[in-house]
């Protein structure tokens, strides 16, 4: 991951400790861009690279952005619009949710 990705995972990580349920889908969608990006770095880079240290470290990077965005996805189907969901249950699980994406992002991040 390059620098560049770097920095807007941090951003993105900075805006999700902050996080709304209203935010969720603005975050996600901003997650699904580095993704993209860091798949096609990957995809254009030499065969032998891919299978590198570098190309490794890549693929966990796309892995924990894909965490990240299923999670967020699997809040908004449980949590989101029409919820059965107490405001404390869904305060709660909005706190996990933060924390975990925060941890998958840092961990892409590396």
């Amino acid at each position: 991951m390059n620098n560049q990705r770097r920095k807007e995972l941090n951003k993105i990580s900075t805006e999700m400790s902050v996080a709304t349920i209203e935010d969720l889908e603005s975050i996600k969608s901003d997650i699904e861009m580095v993704l993209m990006d860091e798949e096609m770095a990957f995809e254009n880079m030499p065969e032998g690279i891919q299978m590198s240290y570098r190309g490794e470290m890549s693929e966990e990077a796309q892995d924990n952005m894909t965490d990240a965005i299923d999670q967020i996805d699997d809040f908004i189907d449980e949590y989101g619009e029409g919820s059965d969901a107490t405001k404390e249950e869904t305060e709660d699980a909005l706190q996990e949710l933060i924390d975990n994406v925060i941890g998958a992002l840092d961990m892409a991040a590396e």
